[in-house]
């Protein structure tokens, strides 16, 4: 490995001149370094990562010039929104990432710092970094989009009101949860919080949360679920914490049909207090304890107010010192914001991917309520 202080472009130009298949991640891209590249190009194939903002190519930070370039010269691009990363690799022989853009700031003016490998592990991680960033947006970028942008930008020249454009990329938060809402529903009281050793199939066995989930009458209908939206479960566990255990897919409330019938409360009796449904399916339990289940403390220490809708709500209002945790105060559930859900969905699919998942048999021989949906 070798850290890279100065001379970019030779370091660049180095690697270039014997590679195939170079792949690109740098938010801005101007068209000098496009013109070092394509005069120095012997290769087969280019794809690029960059940014699509709109304010990008108006401030002149990026080329959209640049970018015309690279297309008629048969580079495949793609936009990612919010990108901030910068890599530059080189067939599956070395690669370089850095702080340097692939712009004159960049490679000649900008105080930068990055490092140039040719360990086959540190390639193949930045190969999949690169290829999970590419499956993310479907579509190659075509001069047409580039002449929509060039005519936006022009009617939208920078004045002292600095109007905000549009960033066209693809959000990998948005492509990641979709159009869904996502909520956490919590089981257990303050005073009956579980042991962190405890087996997650013992609060399925508890709850029949695999069918449905609860609410507490006098508190209204939960009517803010839609069909099709998410919802985790977290159990209560010591030290005030929540141990998130279990996703599954809402149903609807229905007002009629979601109540819990006598031979449900004859199940678990504590159902009497709590017989407002929410039926989910398609429901997943991490097949381990609660220690090893994503934390909500966790969760809130990461993202403060920006972890639920409301918080985050809030301080887009103007509130200050927003304390994430009070929102959990004597609630049954939490409306996560679109930054807490991709959060929640990262974590869940790791613990997933370690622990795996209690086996659907399991579920299915459990009892699935009266009436059965």
């Amino acid at each position: 490995m070798k850290v890279i202080q100065n001379k970019w472009l030779d370091n660049f130009l180095k690697e270039l001149a014997t590679t195939k298949e170079l792949k690109i991640v740098s938010p801005f891209i101007t068209d000098n370094m496009v013109t070092h590249l394509l005069d120095n190009w012997k290769g087969n194939k280019i794809q690029v990562i960059t940014r699509y903002n709109l304010n990008d190519f108006r401030s002149g930070v990026s080329s959209l010039k640049a970018l015309r370039r690279l297309i008629e010269k048969d580079v495949e691009i793609k936009g990612i929104k919010d990108l901030h990363s910068k890599a530059y690799i080189f067939d599956a022989n070395s690669m370089i990432i850095t702080s340097a853009n692939f712009t004159n700031g960049g490679f000649f003016n900008n105080h930068e710092l990055g490092i140039k490998s040719e360990s086959e592990v540190q390639i193949k991680e930045t190969l999949d970094y690169f290829n999970k960033l590419w499956s993310f947006n479907n579509d190659l970028l075509e001069t047409n989009k580039i002449n929509e942008w060039q005519k936006i930008i022009a009617e939208n020249r920078i004045t002292t009101a600095g109007a905000n454009l549009k960033d066209f990329g693809t959000s990998i938060i948005r492509k990641v949860i979709g159009d869904k809402n996502y909520f956490i529903k919590f089981y257990g009281r303050g005073n009956e919080r579980a042991n962190w050793n405890e087996d997650v199939v013992d609060i399925i066995n508890g709850t029949h949360c695999h069918f449905a989930i609860t609410f507490p009458e006098g508190i209204g209908r939960p009517t803010r679920y839609n069909e099709g939206d998410v919802v985790y479960l977290a159990r209560m566990i010591e030290d005030q914490e929540y141990a998130i255990f279990g996703k599954a897919i809402a149903r609807k409330h229905d007002r009629i049909r979601d109540i819990a019938s006598n031979e449900d409360k004859k199940h678990i009796e504590w159902k009497e207090e709590f017989p407002i449904y929410i039926r989910v399916h398609s429901v997943k339990f991490l097949n381990t304890t609660f220690k090893n289940c994503p934390k909500m403390g966790v969760l809130m220490n990461e993202l403060g107010y920006e972890c639920f809708k409301k918080t985050k709500e809030r301080h887009d209002n103007g509130e200050e010192n927003i304390n994430p945790r009070l929102s959990l105060m004597r609630k049954p559930d939490i409306w996560l914001s679109e930054e807490g859900a991709f959060w929640v969905e990262q974590r869940f699919n790791e613990a997933k991917k370690k622990f795996s998942l209690v086996p659907q048999t399991f579920i299915d021989g459990l009892y699935q309520g009266n009436p059965k949906i």
